[in-house]
């Protein structure tokens, strides 16, 4: 019992220190994780859902995979089906393996990878995408917004948001937020489980390109 207490103890150590905890902290525990190999049995996920709605809104042009991990995205997306692709992540384990998947996979001539924290990644481009995949819910909710808006910056005239989520009634608080402040394009709700995909941008940017897809 007293092993049982001490793991649920640190499982709510270590979600504190992800999404409240301070830039180091939050930074050396990824790194450990990466680092420990915690995370690799999520480095084949060629059957996602995701890719098909990345290929129909990536117009073959540029994206920004915010929260890149070990580089999936990079790696799994149809090569043909992009034209750049950024990929940034807090772990400087992450991003090395991410790298490294790339050369592998002889991927490097159109990807790039960067050591840099969601909320305050400084983009010196636009892009066609920006994806939240499986990382929005690592930034406090009451920020959510705010971040958001700030990458809005860097779509470009018909770009999206595409956020991914592995429990929409977890995080149904984010699913709200969205509705509630964005122009949501496309929903996708995954059959036989609780993983939800949404294409959004902001309403006062609309084009009719995205107000005809919706």
């Amino acid at each position: 019992m007293r092993q049982i207490c001490q793991k649920i103890k640190r499982a709510v150590r270590i979600r504190a220190i992800k999404r409240w905890g301070s830039l180091e902290a939050k930074k050396s525990l990824w790194d450990e994780e990466f680092g420990s190999g915690q995370w690799n049995y999520l480095e084949k996920t060629t059957e996602d859902p995701i890719y098909p709605i990345l290929e129909k809104y990536a117009h073959n042009g540029a994206i920004l995979d915010m929260g890149c991990g070990s580089g999936n995205t990079a790696n799994e997306l149809d090569y043909a089906k992009f034209g750049s692709y950024t990929g940034t992540d807090l772990s400087e384990v992450a991003v090395q393996k991410a790298i490294e998947r790339t050369r592998k996979n002889s991927r490097e001539a159109k990807t790039e990878f960067k050591c840099a924290p969601i909320e305050d990644f400084n983009p010196d481009k636009s892009y066609d995408i920006i994806l939240f995949r499986e990382s929005v819910f690592y930034i406090p909710v009451r920020k959510i917004k705010a971040v958001l808006d700030r990458y809005a910056t860097s779509l470009r005239p018909d770009g999206v948001f595409i956020v991914r989520m592995c429990d929409r009634e977890k995080y149904a608080a984010i699913v709200e937020l969205i509705n509630k402040h964005y122009h949501v394009v496309e929903q996708k709700r995954v059959d036989g489980a609780k993983d939800i995909i949404m294409v959004f941008a902001p309403a006062e940017r609309m084009s009719p390109f995205l107000l005809q897809k919706h």
